[in-house]
C-alpha cells in the first residue's frame, strides 16, 4: 500500500546574514539566531512570510552594556509578494510598497547609538531596540501568520 505524503507548503524563509534560505524554520533555529547577533559576525536576521512581507532585524551591538537591535519590516509589490499572493490565493495586504520600523516610545530622537546595519550606522536612539522589544515583535510576527504587534510603535518610513 502506497501512503501519500502531504505537501507542506514553504510559508516561512529565514535568512541569516547573506546566507542561502532556511525553509519553515522553527522558532527555536529564530531565537537563537537573533540571540547570536553581535553587530559583527552576525548582524542580520531576516524572517519572511511569503505573501505577507519580513521583519528584518540589524545590529546587536553593545550600547551602555546592552545589546541594541534595529528593527524593521517590508512589503514591496516589486518583490515577489504579488506571485506569492496570487499563488496562495491570499489578497494583497497593501495597494503599493510599505516600510514600517519599530520604536521605543521610552528613548529620544535627538540622542543617536551606532549600530550594524550592512556597516556601522549612526541611528537615532528610539529606533535602536532592547532585546524584550526586538523578540516580542518577531515572536508575534511569527506566531501570527505574518502580522505586526499591534501594541508595539511602528511607524512608516520612506525608503529612498
Amino acid at each position: 500500500m502506497m501512503k501519500c505524503k502531504s505537501r507542506k507548503t514553504n510559508q516561512w524563509l529565514l535568512k541569516i546574514n547573506r546566507d542561502p534560505y532556511i525553509e519553515n524554520p522553527n522558532w527555536d533555529l529564530i531565537q537563537n539566531s537573533l540571540s547570536e547577533m553581535d553587530g559583527q559576525r552576525l548582524s542580520m536576521v531576516l524572517l519572511r512570510r511569503k505573501a505577507k512581507g519580513e521583519i528584518i532585524i540589524h545590529g546587536g551591538n553593545f550600547s551602555e552594556g546592552k545589546k541594541i537591535y534595529y528593527v524593521n519590516y517590508w512589503y514591496e509589490i516589486t518583490d515577489q509578494l504579488f506571485q506569492e499572493e496570487e499563488e496562495m490565493g491570499i489578497e494583497e495586504l497593501y495597494p503599493y510598497d510599505m516600510h514600517f520600523e519599530l520604536v521605543d516610545d521610552t528613548k529620544t530622537e535627538e540622542k543617536e547609538c551606532q549600530i550594524t546595519i550592512s556597516q556601522l550606522t549612526v541611528m537615532p536612539e528610539n529606533v535602536c531596540v532592547c532585546w524584550n522589544l526586538m523578540i516580542k515583535a518577531v515572536k508575534h510576527f511569527f506566531d501570527h501568520d505574518g502580522e505586526l504587534h499591534p501594541t508595539l510603535n511602528w511607524r512608516e518610513f520612506e525608503m529612498f
